[in-house]
């Protein structure tokens, strides 16, 4: 698994992909943000937390990417931290997880903030010791999850969902935290996007029906060259072998799907002889059944059978 989140990193850390897959989730394909302006931000967060007897605790997470982005709306100039935190398999505790990411993001902002300001001597009686002063801000930040699975997400995507039953009067008074939760298997749609998000999140969406994936890959032309990066996580995640390379370096999907129907269609030509064979030898069709073998392969195994009997 360790390569697949290693794969998925590397892939959406790349700027063009990173803005695109912001573009498409936040502002529905409209090119809003630029990738050339993206700034990637250490993934490190470090926290000094009290502890007893005078002691300090601290706490570091990694998070997978995340970068500073400027939106330009309506002649206005906005700053926010966006970050993509990339899930192989079903985490049922992601909101407690993107929560203290988003919390650590927001604690080294002000940490940052409180250095330069005592640096600087911006900091008056009142705010020097926490060094945030009144007229700081800090800047947004937006998590995403981004599901590469192929079972249907059914963790919480909420605090609320993973507390225990609480009374009504409390709940006037917990604080709430939702995920932003991106589902590939889940999804009903896409946006427009603009680079190969649009083919992998495609073909991925439909991996667990071999006929539909199928058909979506011969129905459109932009299949048929497909970049190193994103073929290799269509093979990762839709179990597909490559075809040999272009001369341009890109891979033809077309022919992808092609040759794993023809590799289904040999298996079940010598899937049908074994089961052939068994029969012959005095199995019977009942203990065959138990054993998985479709009733269809059996069919035709007796089909042969009646065939070569004189």
């Amino acid at each position: 698994m360790a390569r697949k989140d290693i794969a998925t990193k590397k892939y959406m850390r790349n700027p063009r992909r990173f803005a695109d897959f912001f573009n498409g989730f936040i502002y529905g394909g409209k090119q809003v943000i630029d990738w050339s302006t993206l700034e990637e931000v250490d993934s490190s967060m470090l926290s000094v937390i009290p502890a007893s007897n005078g002691k300090t605790k601290s706490n570091q997470k990694i998070r997978d990417i995340i970068k500073k982005v400027v939106v330009m709306r309506n002649e206005h100039c906005y700053y926010a931290l966006l970050g993509i935190e990339n899930q192989t398999d079903i985490h049922y505790a992601m909101p407690v997880r993107d929560m203290v990411y988003d919390s650590l993001a927001y604690l080294k902002q002000v940490e940052e903030m409180a250095d330069y300001n005592r640096n600087e001597g911006k900091c008056s009686t009142i705010d020097f010791l926490s060094g945030f002063t009144k007229s700081d801000r800090l800047m947004p930040v937006i998590t995403v999850t981004l599901y590469w699975g192929a079972k249907p997400w059914d963790a919480p995507t909420s605090l609320s969902e993973m507390l225990i039953e609480v009374d009504s009067e409390l709940a006037k008074y917990i604080n709430d935290y939702d995920i932003n939760l991106f589902s590939i298997i889940d999804a009903e749609g896409f946006p427009d996007y603009k680079t190969e998000l649009r083919e992998l999140f495609l073909l991925l969406n439909t991996r667990n029906d071999k006929t539909k994936m199928t058909r979506l890959i011969q129905s459109d032309a932009e299949f048929s060259h497909i970049n190193q990066e994103t073929a290799e996580l269509m093979r990762e995640f839709a179990s597909l072998k490559l075809p040999r390379k272009s001369k341009d370096g890109e891979y033809d999907m077309c022919k992808a799907v092609e040759d794993m129907k023809k590799e289904s269609e040999a298996k079940g030509v010598d899937l049908v002889s074994d089961v052939f064979a068994r029969l012959v030898a005095g199995e019977s069709k009942e203990s065959i059944l138990e054993s998985g073998v479709a009733v269809e392969i059996i069919d035709k195994a007796e089909s042969m059978i009646k065939m070569v009997k004189p």
